[in-house]
């Protein structure tokens, strides 16, 4: 996760609708300021704005790190905006909160909603060399909620099993009784990186019906070694309260999978998930071997999508794909999607271009939305936010910007640095969040946290939605 999340990898709309409304994958004018609003924040090699969620009246939440690596540190950035785009002003004032947990360098990964309105973050916090899981938890009006973590609002759990001691937050879940499961990595002097699960009571203080400890530590050890990388960076909770945690697991051959594994409610890996909780799967197309899971979504049926890039490279040279994979509840291949259950979309701007997918979402009518970045100059270092479409069966769907995919094309640079990172939905409409260079020198230059609204009509010439 040090190496997918902190820093993500190096890796015009046309449609021809039978609907008389504009053309899906349009920006929404009515959004923002020609379909897009930010932050007003600028920092370099600002990367890692979250997923966005969207409130039941249309709001929207992000959160960010701010501030520069170093000696000043940075903080968790929450952001909310109206459902028109505008900043939200009873949130903070501004629409704009700063959370710090007084390490040098404090990460927001990611962000969810309570039930009753409150806000929970996650990430990570670095204090002498030392990273620990960071939460934190609002009330709707952006104050830190005294009722969580011991009167302060933010609770830091240690995982703390030697090596480097690095243990970051990725992920965040709610489950229907309140309580708050976090997963990301922690890293031990023996086996590496490992999936590592917290789950928290609805005062912040750990679960003693989860593992005893409140903590789980699950590796993947292929191979067992102190430089193995498994990774989480999506967790899930199913009706039976069962916790399904995505990521990625180093295999035999040193390469990177996709990786799940679904743990039991009381911590415990569910042999009846592939045989023993943990499961695996590979595109192998590529040099490095190396397929990066960074979305995992749990679908209403059950089946699970891995969503993130494959290596398809022939050779040293960098060749990226978005990549997809869905499974069964059990674990096994879904053969109904793709071929086998995994596809593999390129946007191929340049030769040897870094295409991935770092977000997506469902829609109500099957239809998986995924977004990320097009590689299109490589040196200035140039990349689009890019968006596809694909129906229940894995195929592009062609109803969606051009033969299903998207540039988003509202640089403010020429070549731009734009990132897809986050999605959701708001009514039908798709929101999409993350970073865009703007004007301003340095090297790597100044971004801003951006979202941006496309339009998405769920009618169809068959009628259905």
């Amino acid at each position: 996760m040090r190496n997918r999340l902190r820093s993500l990898p190096s890796l015009v709309f046309v449609l021809s609708s039978a609907s008389s409304l504009a053309a899906n994958g349009d920006l929404d004018p009515t959004f923002g300021v020609g379909g897009t609003t930010t932050a007003g924040v600028s920092q370099a090699g600002l990367q890692l704005p979250v997923a966005p969620v969207v409130m039941p009246d249309g709001r929207i939440l992000t959160c960010a790190p701010l501030g520069a690596n170093g000696p000043s540190g940075t903080d968790f950035l929450v952001v909310r905006y109206l459902a028109d785009g505008g900043l939200d002003t009873s949130f903070s004032f501004d629409g704009k909160v700063t959370v710090d947990f007084g390490g040098s360098n404090d990460q927001c990964n990611a962000i969810a909603l309570q039930s009753d309105g409150k806000i929970v973050v996650v990430g990570s916090t670095n204090a002498a060399g030392n990273s620990d899981f960071a939460i934190a938890r609002l009330n709707a009006d952006g104050t830190l909620d005294t009722s969580f973590g011991n009167g302060t609002g933010k609770v830091v759990v240690a995982f703390d099993n030697g090596g480097t001691n690095a243990d970051i937050g990725g992920g965040i879940a709610i489950q229907p009784d309140g309580k708050l499961v976090a997963v990301g990595m922690a890293n031990s002097a023996s086996n590496g990186d490992d999936f590592a699960i917290v789950r928290l009571l609805p005062d912040g203080t750990r679960d003693p019906a989860f593992n005893l400890t409140g903590r789980v530590i699950v590796g993947f050890d292929f191979p067992a070694s102190s430089n193995k990388t498994d990774e989480a960076s999506s967790v899930a909770v199913d009706p039976a309260g069962r916790i399904l945690v995505g990521g990625v697991a180093q295999t035999v051959g040193n390469g990177l999978d996709f990786a799940v594994a679904r743990l039991l409610p009381n911590g415990q890996l569910d042999a009846d998930f592939d045989g023993d909780g943990r499961a695996t799967i590979g595109f192998d197309l590529g040099a490095s071997g190396n397929d990066l899971c960074y979305r995992m979504l749990l679908r209403h049926d059950g089946r699970i999508v891995l969503i993130g890039a494959a290596d398809t490279s022939s050779s040293s040279a960098v060749n990226n794909d978005m990549a997809v994979a869905r499974l069964m509840p059990d674990g096994s291949p879904d053969v109904t999607f793709g071929i086998g259950g995994k596809t593999v979309l390129s946007f191929d701007l340049i030769p040897n271009g870094a295409d991935g997918a770092f977000a997506g979402v469902e829609q109500s009518n099957g239809k998986l939305i995924i977004g990320g970045i097009a590689q299109h100059n490589l040196s200035p270092l140039g990349m689009k936010g890019a968006l596809a479409r694909l129906n229940a069966d894995g195929s592009l769907d062609g109803q969606f910007g051009t033969f299903g995919k998207v540039l988003l094309d509202f640089e403010r640079t020429s070549p731009s640095q734009q990132f897809v990172l986050g999605l959701a939905l708001q009514g039908t409409q798709i929101i999409a969040t993350g970073v865009v260079t703007i004007p301003g020198a340095g090297d790597p230059p100044p971004q801003d946290v951006y979202v941006a609204r496309l339009q998405n009509d769920l009618i169809f010439a068959d009628g259905f939605d």
